[in-house]
């Protein structure tokens, strides 16, 4: 137990050192690495090659069915006879179930697309996470200057008598409040960071580059939205393959021809009076078709086959709807948190600013005391700190709408 302690304990170094060597890339670099290195990529391209490797076998024939016999066939000598059959079914059949497999090889591909979608979205919405965290560190961090000034002050103001124990505890406690936050911080950061990393599965530990934060738009407002074309066209496919499977089960309904060629000895007269040695060797053909009379159960096939094509076709529907949806409701998410963020961007934070140094200069001068200095403090982080966790939430709707209208 002790050795896995250690270890446990020796790789969480190793991780740490790792993160501490981090190399910033930008979210498009961000993007080529993940759609080069991503295990999960490596996964749908596999499945594509699985499926293009089976097209083929579509043109599966049953077994060469040979069969021998011996002893009395003819008469009371002993004869010995082979035969060789070959079940065939017509082109129709065939041409069915290459159909499915093309269809399942195009589906294949199709998925791919929209796993890089979703790889894309995800990257996008842990950077942000990552650029989020940057900003809350830079106020926490401002934060915890101001109050190590105020406690350095209260403790000064209690030696000379002029303030209380209160005073000094409230200081502290706000201190240690911003060194927990900035803990926490580094820890959830860490958390992201590990995720982020997961995605891009490359040999360097990347960070994000602290920009861009408060830059992100919606680069397409489509009014008119129809839907993301990448999972409408997935979905358009499983239509095709479900309509490929209806014709694959159809086409089991066909005859089927067996073909079979018999050769066999006849030691003895013959029915020509003639007499035949054993080494003498009769041949004869056949040819025959296979009618599915009894096709009761194939049908129901079918008919359960047109439920799973008219799911298919509502899952399209119903996709459309929901992505129709989807995008007018984070649309109106994002013009509210717009004209929230644009309010802090051109009054609030200004009026933070100003509360702020009017507190600072008030308290230094005297004019208000520690508790109304502190209320007028935390209003002024309070209001940046709400600037920084609406445009987190803005980013966030900006990135699902963009990637809603990737074509």
């Amino acid at each position: 137990m002790k050795q896995l302690i250690k270890i446990i304990t020796a790789f969480s170094v190793l991780l740490t050192v790792q993160l501490k060597a981090q190399t910033p890339i930008s979210l498009e670099s961000a993007y080529e690495k993940a759609l080069k290195n991503n295990l999960n990529l490596k996964n749908g391209q596999l499945r594509i090659d699985y499926q293009d490797k089976i097209k083929k076998s579509y043109a599966v024939v049953d077994p060469l069915n040979i069969s021998g016999e011996i002893g009395q066939i003819n008469s009371a000598y002993t004869d010995n006879k082979f035969s060789v059959n070959q079940t065939l079914r017509l082109p129709g059949f065939y041409h069915s179930q290459k159909q499915v497999l093309w269809e399942e090889w195009k589906n294949s591909m199709l998925s791919l697309d929209v796993q890089k979608w979703q790889l894309k979205r995800e990257i996008a919405l842990i950077y942000n996470e990552l650029n989020y965290q940057n900003e809350k560190e830079k106020l926490l961090l401002r934060a915890d200057s101001i109050y190590i000034n105020y406690y350095k002050r209260a403790e000064l103001r209690l030696k000379k008598g002029e303030s209380n124990i209160l005073e000094k505890t409230t200081a502290e406690n706000y201190r240690s409040q911003a060194e927990i936050q900035l803990a926490n911080l580094k820890k959830d950061r860490e958390i992201s960071l590990y995720q982020f990393n997961y995605l891009l599965n490359d040999d360097i530990i990347y960070s994000n580059e602290t920009s861009g934060f408060y830059e992100m738009n919606v680069e397409n407002q489509d009014l008119n939205y129809a839907g993301n074309q990448v999972i409408l066209k997935q979905l358009e496919q499983q239509k095709s393959i479900e309509l490929a499977k209806l014709k694959a089960e159809k086409s089991k309904l066909l005859p089927t021809f067996n073909i079979g060629y018999n050769n066999s000895s006849m030691y003895g007269n013959g029915a020509d009076d003639h007499f035949y040695e054993r080494s003498a060797r009769f041949h004869s053909g056949m040819i025959g078709v296979g009618i599915p009379l009894f096709n009761g159960a194939q049908k129901s096939l079918i008919e359960g086959q047109k439920i799973n094509q008219l799911i298919a076709e509502n899952n399209y529907e119903l996709g459309s709807r929901n992505l129709k949806n989807q995008y007018a409701s984070l649309f109106s998410e994002y013009e509210k948190l717009k004209s929230e963020t644009d309010y802090y961007k051109t009054s609030g934070l200004k009026n933070a600013e100003t509360i702020l140094k009017t507190a600072n200069r008030l308290y230094y001068e005297g004019e208000i005391n520690y508790l109304e200095w502190s209320l007028l403090i935390n209003q002024s982080l309070d209001i940046q700190n709400k600037m920084i966790d609406t445009q987190k939430i803005l980013n966030e709707k900006i990135i699902q709408l963009n990637s809603l209208t990737q074509q």
